[in-house]
């Protein structure tokens, strides 16, 4: 500021100040009044605002309190359910809680050893649950107590004290291929083609590109509403920051997992080609907004025109594009794509990949049932999916669709709500075109072709191409529902999730022979960047049920007591791991804690530890958003999503509970000749009957 601009300041505050204190001069009762009425304004702003610190303060201890799981009827529970519900705000938007969710809790060393004992017994003999008890002791005396005191300082200093570390080394730091073995997929809607008969695919994939940028624009504004469970307990909502624009980089080490936002195109694939398509244009109002439906579809519809002459001019010669070198090893992929960057041409292309808003896949397959779906989806050719992006959208030649989500991303009930959002939005006209939603545009963006020079890489194609191929064939992958459904289990008085988990222990045993180590996946984001914690519903009662229950010498009554014991179980360890308080996690952290040192105690060099679970579970909702569902509801039926088997002996399987039916999605590999996902799906239908048979018999 200069010195007569300095002069003329004062000047003007000089006269302001005078003409002022003749007022107050000249009225001195007025500014009595004024500056008591100042000071009642003053003071009443302060007391707000101390009452609102108070409020605040009050609702982060109230999150605190976890034992509304285990004990829902009591006075206490209900007591502060009231409160809570009371000091809550009624409209929450996505991110505006998050500073008052409480820490991630990290377990004590010696509970976590005890529960460990616990929870190993029933998957071991005499002579291993020995020798992994003498590690525990070794543990928990000598090298245990160092690795805590390095997970309670990340816990002193770090907003979770887990969740870098989850992501780096259970997803980024793994290097084997992710299709199939990380990445997971989500079914379209059992229902929907029914409801829209004359849809087809390129109105349906318009639709969801509308509607999906939408929703990142409402995620990347804060604007999303916040999902409350029981509608007054928040949940973290960090991971919604990755569901869109979020690309996993392959690095020969440890991977990156890079976000882009407020990105505005996308990338399609179609009969082998890749287009970069903006979503974003100047509308007749004069300012930059989304494309309406009918504008995209009519934007894919080139596509397919200029693809498909791409196609009829390559002739018998397959078009190639360097997607296929997301399906092999990361450390492979890293090296390929370094020397990829050297070239300006596979570079620029790189980038729009990359930083898109998500993929499309067009893809010219007809799949007749879900099965089939499952498995397009997971798979594609080799040429329709870059693995590696955090959300792709596949929509097949017959308008089914699902989606394909890198799991560093998210867990799969983020995309999932986004599919309901998209679904409730969508609209079509008789003619099954999307329709214009929202103002039109003067100019539509031109979809540019992505070209890239792959002369170097046509032996890493070919061989590439041949290790997938191979795997996608060794799939197996089945869809099926179930005829009984959540309704008759709760006429049993058991826990539903409960009742299909031993359902697959028999299942299991029936099929095998065997106990199985499984997994279930429990949700853990009650906590500040919570993500998952394992479920081991594996007990000695569960063991005693599955061995006992096709023994006619056994009673009735004792097998069903076994049964019952077993859900109890398997209901309690799940409040404890959504509650932090179980196993899993902790001994991650332990076994990085001791990696970190230079030395990895023993326990982890042991079986059943240093194995991939057989059985591994997940239970998803099918609704999420309570406003959007209901008026969805007689319309949509949300089939769930799926994974792969995590073991080459192993089964996935996901289920999802409705009032009459679960729908269970199940995988394996072909390659070995003891699994099957169809026969094991059989075998869980026959285990849920039975089961309903033994306890209706006992009663």
């Amino acid at each position: 500021m200069t010195t007569l601009e300095m002069s003329s300041h004062w000047v003007i505050w000089g006269t302001l100040g005078a003409v002022l204190s003749q007022l107050l001069l000249t009225n001195h009762v007025a500014a009595t009044k004024f500056q008591a009425s100042a000071i009642g304004l003053l003071l009443g702003i302060s007391i707000y605002r101390i009452l609102e610190q108070v409020r605040w303060e009050i609702i982060r201890k109230l999150l605190t309190y976890r034992n509304w799981m285990y004990d829902q009827k009591s006075s206490k529970t209900k007591a502060w359910g009231m409160l809570l519900s009371l000091l809550m705000p009624k409209k929450n938007k996505l991110f505006a809680l998050q500073e008052y969710l409480p820490k991630y809790p990290l377990p004590k060393l010696e509970e976590t050893c005890k529960r460990t004992l616990s929870m190993v017994k029933p998957l071991v003999n005499e002579k291993e649950y020995a020798t992994i008890q003498e590690a525990i002791d070794e543990l928990k005396q000598n090298e245990g107590p160092k690795l805590q005191k390095i997970l309670e300082k990340r816990y002193k200093t770090e907003e979770n004290w887990l969740s870098e570390l989850w992501d780096k080394y259970v997803y980024l730091a793994g290097r084997k291929a992710i299709p199939i073995h990380s990445n997971f997929v989500i079914l379209g809607d059992a229902k929907f083609r029914q409801f829209c008969p004359v849809s087809h695919q390129l109105s349906q994939a318009a639709n969801h590109i509308r509607y999906a940028m939408e929703y990142k624009e409402r995620v990347e504004t804060g604007t999303l509403r916040n999902m409350m469970i029981q509608n007054i307990v928040p949940i973290c909502c960090h991971r919604y920051n990755y569901v869109c624009s979020t690309t996993r980089i392959p690095q020969e080490d440890v991977d990156d997992l890079k976000t882009f936002r407020g990105t505005k195109h996308i990338v399609v694939f179609c009969k082998g080609s890749m287009y970069r398509l903006d979503i974003y244009s100047i509308d007749v109002a004069g300012n930059e907004s989304l494309l309406t439906p009918r504008e995209i579809q009519s934007k894919l519809e080139d596509i397919v025109k200029d693809a498909s002459k791409r196609k009829a001019a390559a002739g018998t010669s397959q078009i190639v594009n360097p997607s296929i070198f997301t399906t092999t090893d990361r450390t492979r992929w890293a090296k390929l794509r370094k020397s990829m960057q050297t070239e300006e041409e596979n570079a620029t292309s790189l980038n729009a990949v990359e930083t898109s808003a998500f993929c499309v896949a067009l893809d010219d397959e007809t799949p007749k049932n879900l099965s089939e779906e499952f498995h397009l989806y997971m798979t594609g050719n080799g040429y329709n999916r870059w693995f590696d992006k955090s959300l792709t959208m596949i929509f097949a030649s017959n308008g089914e669709m699902g989606l394909n989500i890198e799991h560093t991303s998210a867990e799969a009930t983020l995309p999932a709500r986004l599919w309901e959002f998209v679904y409730y939005h969508s609209k079509y006209d008789a003619n099954g075109n999307a329709m214009h939603q929202g103002l039109q545009h003067t100019n539509l963006p031109v979809a540019e072709y992505l070209s890239w020079n792959l002369d170097d890489y046509s032996s890493d194609i070919a061989d590439i191409k041949d290790k997938w191929e191979g795997l996608v064939k060794d799939f197996d992958g089945y869809v099926f529902f179930a005829n009984k459904g959540k309704n008759f289990i709760k006429k049993l008085r058991v826990s539903p999730d409960g009742y299909i988990q031993m359902a697959l222990q028999l299942a299991f045993y029936r099929c095998h022979t065997e106990t199985p180590k499984t997994y279930e996946t429990a949700a853990t984001r009650f906590f500040k960047l919570g993500r998952t914690e394992t479920i081991r519903s594996v007990s000695e009662h569960s063991v005693q049920f599955t061995k006992t229950f096709d023994d006619p010498a056994v009673p009735s009554k004792t097998k069903v007591d076994h049964l019952k014991a077993a859900i109890k179980h398997q209901t309690l360890y799940k409040y404890d791991a959504m509650n932090g308080q179980a196993v899993d996690r902790h001994l991650l952290g332990l076994y990085l804690a001791g990696k970190f040192s230079g030395f990895i105690p023993k326990l982890f060099t042991l079986k059943p530890f240093c194995e991939a679970d057989r059985l591994s579970t997940s239970q998803g909702p099918r609704r999420y958003d309570p406003i959007i569902s209901r008026k969805v509801a007689d319309k949509t039926d949300p089939v769930g999503g799926g994974f792969g088997a995590q073991r080459p002996d192993g089964y996935g399987v996901s289920y999802f509970l409705d009032g009459e039916k679960v729908h269970f999605l199940i995988s394996s590999f072909h390659h070995c000749h003891d699994t099957s996902s169809v026969k094991f799906g059989e075998a869980i239908q026959r285990a849920i009957d039975d089961m309903k048979a033994l306890m209706e018999l006992a009663k």
